[in-house]
């Protein structure tokens, strides 16, 4: 699955000398836990209790998210109408503008429809003890950027094949903010065709305010909107049978377009 742009060439830098007490916390407590808690997860999925256990903790996920956002901020959802009912499949493409993003989109599908989605996230994430955990116990799952991830992009085919919602951000990375998008990488077309599922557009205003690019600090209170747009039926035009490489592009383009007219700025 394509994903984002490689990483810039160059000298790399030196590596930091790690605090030893930081390293001990993570080695002796931290990495454990997430491992612990990795493994309650997959025997709970294993002995199939996933929605006794897994999907009641994402809604109440879904619950804390969504009142920290109201009250943090000045946080809408709109166009709930055009999620899709539970079992069926549909692709989530959202623009990438800040660092709230994921919560944002996993709140915004969740919290009227109630239906759980899969969420791509970087890799390096997953690599992070306690956050590798509590993403997949989300529902999250790693891909790796600057690649084409086989397994990441098997997963999410699973899925919406399942009738699930898969959610990605086809710019990779963050963009400038604004309607300043990133050119977008066509594998979400791909996924759509192959899996026979609808796009979801998504546009999400005001995340770049709130910890854009480059910020290290939040903002508060700025006004956060999350609109969905109707459903595009990319699937519907190509029956199963994946076009050139151009044609994808053309396709995810008019895509990231239908998104820039969903913000509000």
């Amino acid at each position: 699955m394509e994903t984002d742009r490689q990483p810039g060439k160059g000298t790399p830098r030196e590596k930091r000398k790690e605090n030893p007490v930081l390293s001990f916390l993570n080695k002796f407590v931290l990495k454990p836990v997430d491992q612990a808690l990795v493994g309650l997860l997959n025997v709970v999925q294993q002995t199939g209790l996933g929605d006794q256990v897994q999907y009641p903790h994402y809604l109440n996920t879904d619950t804390f998210w969504h009142s920290l956002m109201t009250q943090l901020f000045n946080f809408e959802i709109l166009g709930s109408e055009n999620i899709p009912p539970q079992g069926t499949g549909a692709l989530v493409c959202v623009n990438h503008s800040g660092f709230i993003d994921p919560f944002i989109m996993g709140v915004s599908v969740a919290h009227h429809s109630r239906r759980k989605i899969f969420i791509s996230g970087k890799a390096e994430i997953f690599e992070t003890p306690l956050a590798n955990a509590y993403f997949r116990w989300i529902y999250g799952f790693p891909i790796h950027r600057g690649e084409h991830d086989e397994e990441a992009y098997n997963h999410a085919l699973e899925q919406i094949k399942k009738g699930e919602l898969v959610g990605m951000f086809p710019e990779g990375t963050f963009n400038n903010g604004g309607t300043d998008f990133l050119p977008a990488r066509s594998g979400a077309i791909r996924l759509a065709i192959e899996g026979n599922v609808p796009i979801l557009p998504l546009g999400v205003s005001g995340s770049d305010r709130i910890m854009g690019k480059g910020m290290n600090t939040p903002r508060m209170n700025a006004r956060l909107v999350a609109r969905f747009g109707e459903l595009i039926p990319v699937h519907e035009k190509y029956k199963g049978k994946v076009p050139d490489r151009d044609t994808m592009r053309a396709e995810m383009d008019a895509v990231m377009t239908k998104i820039k007219g969903l913000l509000v700025y």
